[in-house]
């Protein structure tokens, strides 16, 4: 799969692209802000996107997804450090693929990987 990685943490941003590649998938771009990865998304035209859900504020990420979702129907796998309700919540009214709680752990992106190909 081709995808592109929306994280602000560089190291975790670096971590996720190891995994992916070393799973076989293409990681096209890593952007660190919610609004470079609505324009790459445009630009690259991916099959996924990893999303962070706090990035430049605590819910850039949903409003980047909700925006990738509706104009080019991206699937979005969140990746996020908060695991409360309401961010749950909010993200799950973008429809993601997927919801990944930090810290990633190769196994839990594999798995979510393998589910997404197999639906």
């Amino acid at each position: 799969m081709r995808i592109i990685i929306a994280e602000d943490e560089r190291l975790i941003a670096m971590g996720l692209a190891a995994v992916l590649r070393e799973l076989g998938h293409e990681v096209q771009a890593i952007c660190s802000s919610g609004i470079s990865c609505v324009q790459k998304a445009r630009e690259l035209r991916p099959d996924l996107v990893f999303m962070d859900i706090c990035m430049e504020t605590r819910t850039a990420g949903i409003e980047a997804a909700r925006e990738i979702r509706e104009n080019g129907g991206v699937p979005v796998i969140f990746t996020t450090a908060y695991d409360d309700p309401e961010t749950s919540a909010a993200a799950a009214g973008t429809d993601p693929a997927a919801f990944l709680v930090k810290p990633l752990m190769p196994k839990d992106i594999e798995d979510v990987l393998r589910s997404l190909r197999s639906s």
